[in-house]
């Protein structure tokens, strides 16, 4: 739920050449639109693409064929010239797989990304190191489902802070919000 839409990513079956498509659902004008995508600089079709929330913008991340995901930010909601690649991640020796990769949040200073790996594992993603380092959590039994939570059901209605003001060549600012992480075990919430 981003800009008073909810979002999600479509799949072009029919056409296998062409890239996947986030839609929205504009829940205050009660229409549907296609979000623009960035210049991924990938081949037509040759990524998949998923969405999170990031730090309170849409955040998508593109993976092209388990060899690297580009995980990007849009900063001024449906605005192409707006999405920010905020870093990439490559095989590494802590992350061998990148099946399927999800940024939780940032920490509290903002120059790291909470990662969910599989399903099963937390990671760090340090921005000014460009290292992933695991999590560890003392007496957490088995993850199932990692996702960030506000302390209210209600939606905020106040225009949501920029994460970039402008383009830079080092990339993006990161926004400093509290935000608390709920993880789903088989019989626990933390």
């Amino acid at each position: 739920f981003v800009g008073n839409s909810l979002h999600w990513v479509v799949t072009r079956k029919l056409e296998p050449d062409q890239p996947d498509l986030i839609i929205a659902f504009d829940l205050t004008h009660d229409i549907f639109r296609e979000l623009p995508l960035p210049d991924t600089g990938g081949v037509d079709g040759g990524f998949e693409i998923d969405l999170a929330l990031l730090g309170g913008s849409l955040c998508m991340t593109v993976n092209f064929h388990k060899t690297r995901i580009d995980v990007w930010v849009m900063r001024e909601y449906n605005r192409r010239d707006s999405w920010c690649k905020v870093f990439t991640l490559e095989e590494s020796r802590e992350m061998r797989s990148l099946k399927c990769v999800r940024p939780l949040g940032y920490s509290s200073d903002g120059n790291k990304v909470l990662l969910e790996h599989d399903r099963k594992r937390l990671f760090w993603y340090d921005l000014e190191k460009k290292e992933v380092a695991l999590v560890k959590i003392q007496g957490l039994p088995n993850l199932n489902e990692a996702m960030i939570c506000l302390g209210t059901l209600v939606p905020p209605y106040f225009l949501p802070r920029q994460i970039c003001r402008k383009p830079r060549a080092l990339g993006c600012e990161r926004p400093r919000k509290t935000r608390y992480l709920l993880i789903h075990t088989p019989n626990f919430f933390f």
